[in-house]
């Protein structure tokens, strides 16, 4: 007979309690147990055989990756790739890292709600001021365009037009000069009406043409050329011969160059009378005494030597608030002659 100690029999007992088939605890008894892996290594790989224990294969475990081959360069990923998604992050391709920008504290009062206020009231100020000056230059340059080619227009197209209105109201003359004479007007020509061309005057010393004379001074008498005041008298007569004309270049506003000496010549059916300028002034708009038969002198009858020709036109250049005036006085009288040549003063400065 075996006797078997209290610490044997307790073993044997505590043994035979635990011993059980699977087939007595779990209704998966039957099935068998899935795989475990091995709990993977540093760096995802799988761990190292232990020295002194054999390795158990695994069923269905994954082949084990091969070895790294260390003269090959792995590219770097971004931290997290695997995790998230195959889409980079927007820093995960970046060449250079991104490094953040220091802070710089802010100045003392910077978050002031009357600072900001005063800052953004600042700016529009200077945004305001901005357009406003941009705006006033682009206006005067515009301004500017407009005035420049009015005067383009005074000085070019006025002047076309008055030269080849000129050129009719020459022909004009000497249709009439050609014709009958029913009531004799200036030297042998008919009597003219208001508009029509009665003479022709020559000034060399500021124009080479001449200028066709009309009648009237109204402003339908004197659109294209110098006009007689009808008050005054004619060509070589006793008194104050008076001629207004338009302030432009193709008529009379180089009047202003006229110096004493300088010759002016009218031409009529049957002489020309030269006359010599004397003076020049400037005068108000409604000083009409220029215009007596005695220049300046209202009232005062013509004496033997009052044989005056009196030139006027707007002053200054680009108004007409006051009156330029040219006074010149009859120094000669050369009958003319229709198939002969005109004379020295007419057409020479110097003569």
């Amino acid at each position: 007979m075996v006797t078997r100690s209290p610490y044997e029999e307790n073993t044997g007992t505590m043994e035979a309690k635990f011993q059980v088939s699977d087939q007595d605890w779990s209704p998966f008894a039957n099935e068998p147990l899935p795989p475990r892996r091995p709990s993977p290594g540093p760096m995802g790989r799988p761990p190292s055989p232990t020295p002194g224990r054999a390795s158990v294969p695994v069923p269905n475990a994954a082949p084990a990756p091969a070895a790294a081959d260390p003269d090959r360069t792995t590219a770097l990923r971004p931290p997290g790739l695997a995790k998230k998604s195959l889409v980079p992050e927007p820093d995960g391709t970046a060449i250079l890292p991104v490094i953040p920008a220091a802070e710089t504290p802010a100045p003392p009062g910077a978050d002031s709600e009357a600072r900001k206020k005063r800052s953004v009231k600042r700016h529009r100020s200077d945004g305001g001021l901005r357009t406003t000056v941009r705006g006033l230059g682009e206006t005067l340059i515009t301004l500017g365009a407009i005035v420049l080619l009015y005067a383009g227009y005074e000085v070019f197209g006025v002047s076309e037009q008055i030269n080849n209105e000129q050129e009719t109201l020459s022909g004009d003359l000497d249709t009439i000069w050609d014709g009958t004479v029913e009531e004799e007007g200036v030297d042998g020509a008919p009597v003219p009406e208001l508009g029509d061309a009665f003479a022709r005057m020559w000034a060399p010393d500021i124009r080479a043409e001449s200028w066709t004379l009309v009648e009237g001074t109204e402003p339908a008498d004197i659109e294209y050329a110098p006009g007689r005041y009808l008050d005054g008298a004619y060509p070589g007569e006793q008194g104050n011969f008076t001629l207004a004309g338009h302030n432009v270049p193709a008529i009379f506003s180089e009047i202003r160059s006229l110096e004493p000496g300088d010759k002016v010549v009218i031409e009529t059916k049957e002489n020309f009378y030269i006359y010599e300028v004397q003076e020049h002034e400037v005068v108000n708009e409604t000083q009409i005494d220029i215009t007596a038969p005695v220049p300046g002198e209202p009232g005062v009858e013509p004496g033997d030597e009052d044989y005056w020709l009196t030139l006027f036109t707007c002053h200054p250049r680009w108004d007409n608030y006051e009156r330029y005036v040219v006074y010149s006085q009859l120094v000669d009288t050369i009958e003319r002659d229709p198939a002969g040549d005109l004379p020295d003063a007419a057409i020479d400065a110097e003569a």
